[in-house]
């Protein structure tokens, strides 16, 4: 267990164990706990959250699923904030297509640069997200492109290059 010390002001707390990947709810910033204190302000909003790792409750199967039929949307709820910090941490921060500059979420997708996404996803479907979410899965490969070029790169890296580009006019209306 952790030890506390308290010098002077100050609380130290020895043996602590702390998360892996902290998460804001407010502002949906994931970030590396710094692991020198309990508590640390969010990158994006600055909440002040905590950062100690909780002991796990023992599991009650059948009350968990009788909560989960009283509230249907409550998994798609979550997967579509798992995708949100996806495609934050992905775009570093920004949601917005690298070829067109697209910036409406909805048309944005994830992309494999070197191609091959389909394999990995179908090992782990809807666990994708939350991977890269939770910093677990390397983001070095990946690239945010909308639908429409996200479309080009396949045919790109099927054909080689194409004599056409996609522009993107803005949320108001087509180029």
């Amino acid at each position: 267990m952790s030890r506390i010390e308290h010098i002077g002001d100050a609380t130290l707390y020895l043996g602590e164990r702390f998360k892996p990947v902290v998460a804001c709810r407010a502002c949906d910033t994931t970030w590396k706990p710094s692991c020198t204190t309990t508590r640390e302000p969010c990158p994006g909003c600055g909440k002040i959250k905590e950062v100690r790792a909780r002991p796990k409750a023992t599991r009650n199967i059948d009350g968990l699923k009788a909560w989960r039929a009283a509230r249907p949307g409550y998994s798609t709820e979550w997967e579509r904030r798992y995708r949100r910090r996806a495609l934050l941490v992905v775009g570093r921060g920004s949601v917005s297509c690298v070829r067109c500059g697209c910036d409406r979420p909805d048309l944005i997708e994830i992309n494999h640069k070197n191609g091959g996404g389909g394999k990995e996803l179908r090992g782990l479907g809807n666990k994708w997200h939350r991977q890269i979410a939770k910093l677990e899965r390397p983001v070095d490969d990946l690239e945010l492109l909308c639908k429409p070029c996200n479309a080009v790169h396949a045919l790109e890296l099927k054909h080689g290059p194409l004599p056409f580009r996609v522009v993107w006019g803005g949320s108001d209306g087509l180029a």
